[in-house]
């Protein structure tokens, strides 16, 4: 009984962790702490080991820090903050610990939390646009848009709709609720949570939940056709309204007052509007320097394109480069798949895909043995894919250590590597 209560105890603290995500990040940290703890007390290391050792996701783990080791022998340090971007790029040998914790009923359990912290986000993103919540640490997130942890938010939202979509159509019990849930939080996302990327990243997703079974019957190609068109009149509307009298979310939502949907609208209108004026005039507005950014970048990659110029390096040289430019403060290229190849050179984007790309394998495998993890691990592969074009997803632990919580749930499922270490 203790000995079972023991390998059990990292399950549950485990299962817990999903739910702590949609609060301030020391939440986050506290919960990863007493995981480690747990791990530690629980024993049995040799199991553990064996369930490692054979998991899919160790080799382009250590495929990567193999990459890192090369950097440094290539690169080698050249202040002292080079030790901290190092780890950073370490950030899936946290997911190692949980993957081998085994499969359980802590699966289900932290979904269902998953789902509950996006029920109560989505419930204080509705309190607070109507004046309703305190403006302190707890809630800050929620009242005023604060960059990453905001994005993070919409992205988590983004993801927990997506997956219950899936767990729609998987369980086919309490319908109504379910519906009801997944409109709750969606609105939110839309309404509230002032995030582009999360945006689109819910109707990539639910693109991919609706093609899953994709067989050219007539109702499909007239629903495709349908989506098509809507996208092709959302885009030429976007390109031809009139300017926004502002692009930034803060300014929108502070000075003008805008309501959710307002700002949902107008952000798009400038992304559009943004794109179409950098590739005419090469010009960019304060809230549209993620082109300049990718455009000075590209620009640094070009010069070391097989070799990198060294982890770490990116900030100094862009400052450098970007001097006198909107973007000169900018501290990340707001996308992974440029730093990493401008840091690690071709074989760290190399190891980024090959990363990415076993997960997609992984869930192409779980989908032809009916496992009902292959969507959840399909969506979340997806959207790190998705917002590592627009957001730094894993060299920024805010988002990285979230990643590797959620996608700890199915890939602890993946029983191939269950029966070969047994």
């Amino acid at each position: 009984m203790q000995v079972d209560f023991k390998k059990r105890l990292p399950q549950e603290v485990l299962a817990f962790l999903p739910l702590t995500l949609f609060f301030p990040v020391g939440f986050m940290y506290l919960g990863l702490l007493c995981f480690f703890v747990t791990f530690v007390i629980s024993a049995d290391f040799k199991h553990k080991w064996q369930l490692l050792r054979h998991h899919p996701m160790l080799m382009p783990t250590l495929a990567l820090s193999l990459v890192c080791g090369f950097s440094l022998i290539t690169n080698p340090p050249t202040d002292k903050e080079y030790w901290s971007h190092f780890f950073h790029y370490q950030t899936y040998w946290l997911l190692l610990p949980m993957i081998v914790v085994g499969a359980g009923v802590w699966q289900e359990k932290a979904v269902r939390n998953f789902f509950i912290g996006a029920l109560i986000a989505s419930t204080l993103f509705y309190a607070a646009n109507w004046g309703l919540l305190p403006e302190n640490t707890l809630f800050r997130s929620y009242i005023i848009y604060q960059g990453n942890k905001s994005i993070l938010l919409g992205l988590l939202l983004a993801v927990a709709a997506a997956w219950m979509l899936h767990d729609w159509s998987v369980h086919r019990t309490h319908l109504l609720w379910r519906l009801l849930a997944f409109v709750y939080v969606l609105s939110a996302l839309i309404l509230f949570s002032k995030s582009r990327t999360a945006a689109l990243l819910f109707f990539l997703l639910l693109s991919v939940f609706l093609c899953r079974n994709f067989s050219f019957q007539r109702w499909q190609l007239a629903l495709a056709s349908v989506i098509l068109a809507c996208a092709g009149g959302g885009l030429y509307f976007a390109a031809t309204a009139p300017k926004p009298v502002t692009c930034l979310a803060k300014e929108m939502q502070d000075v003008h007052r805008m309501n959710g949907l307002e700002i949902f609208k107008n952000r798009s209108i400038c992304t559009v509007q943004q794109v179409r004026d950098f590739g005419k005039q090469g010009s960019v507005s304060e809230d549209g320097m993620r082109l300049e950014i990718y455009q000075n970048t590209w620009q640094l990659i070009e010069q070391r394109p097989l070799l990198g110029h060294g982890i770490g390096q990116w900030l100094n040289l862009y400052q450098e480069k970007a001097r006198g430019m909107m973007s000169e403060k900018m501290t990340t290229p707001h996308n992974e798949y440029l730093l990493y190849w401008c840091e690690l050179g071709v074989l760290g984007l190399f190891a980024l895909l090959a990363l990415w790309g076993q997960q997609l394998l992984l869930a192409f495998q779980m989908a032809r043995r009916h496992s009902p993890w292959a969507m959840p691990l399909c969506v979340l592969t997806i959207s790190m894919m998705f917002a590592g074009a627009f957001n730094a997803i894993l060299r920024d632990a805010l988002f990285g250590l979230a990643m590797m919580i959620l996608l700890a749930i199915p890939l602890a499922a993946d029983d191939r590597s269950q029966t070969q270490g047994n």
